[in-house]
């Protein structure tokens, strides 16, 4: 008699047990895909990938690999994109004589020439970025680390309006392509709560495939030149083999970015 009320009262907790646990996964398997499960789920499934998940789209590149990370620096932002401009024949990347009276420092200086005026892309935040620099230059079409940092200086505003134009064409790609949505909710007392970023099952899996393209591009030893623009964004350089131009466009664009810094530090 004993034993089977035992044994009843053990398969009751036991059945409770199995329900409690269903609910449970019912809850996790409905819950929205956020950030915080986004990274969860990438490192489930990561392998190294041979090639990237969004045909070298640079905005919708940039925006995930801000997602998976948090933040993507501005000035690999711009090393990336004078890398990719370089190589596209727009701008040399190249040491060059001190500029009498405009220049001031080193007598030779890591300098952009300007070999194009305007950009083909389709990518109007890169358009943008390209025209500014373009439109900073002098008549010699070349301009100068010491040139670079006192025009970013007096041009802050617009060099920070250009990061964010990447922030914001990003975002939009993304839900434009499917990878991301924005999060429904339900107005309360007559007040909408922030709506968060949601992630698809598209938007998963290139992100996954963006972390094991960045685990390919960072095991090579002699990257080709076609991925040198996503090793320098994805911060995996070491196959890059033309150190000079490398180290040359992260010096401009280290330059870029703290002569904004200073001058947005002096509107304050």
């Amino acid at each position: 008699m004993y034993k089977k009320v035992i044994l009843g009262i053990v398969f009751i907790n036991l059945f409770m047990f199995l329900i409690i646990m269903l609910i449970i996964f019912i809850v996790k398997i409905r819950q929205p895909m956020t950030v915080k499960r986004l990274r969860q789920e990438i490192e489930k499934n990561l392998i190294p990938c041979l090639q990237n998940p969004f045909c070298h789209d640079f905005c919708k590149t940039r925006m995930m690999l801000a997602f998976i990370y948090d933040y993507v620096p501005h000035e690999r932002t711009i090393a990336s994109l004078l890398i990719n401009w370089w190589q596209n024949g727009l701008i040399k990347l190249e040491k060059t004589p001190k500029k009498r009276l405009k220049s001031f420092g080193d007598k030779e200086q890591q300098s952009i020439i300007f070999n194009c005026e305007t950009i083909e892309s389709t990518d109007s935040a890169q358009v943008l970025l390209y025209e500014t620099l373009y439109g900073f230059a002098d008549e010699t079409l070349i301009i100068q680390k010491s040139e670079l940092y006192q025009i970013s200086k007096e041009n802050s505003s617009v060099i920070f309006q250009r990061m964010e134009q990447f922030i914001s064409q990003g975002k939009h790609s993304l839900r434009e392509n499917g990878q991301m949505l924005l999060e429904k909710k339900h107005r309360r007392f007559g007040f909408m709560n922030e709506q968060r970023q949601i992630f698809t099952e598209k938007g998963v899996r290139q992100a996954t495939e963006l972390k094991g393209y960045q685990l390919w591009l960072k095991e090579q030893a002699k990257l080709e030149p076609k991925f040198w623009c996503d090793a320098v964004l994805l911060d995996a350089t070491n196959g890059i083999y033309d150190k000079n131009t490398l180290d040359t466009a992260n010096i401009l664009a280290k330059t870029i970015i703290s002569g904004a810094n200073s001058g947005e530090q002096s509107k304050k």
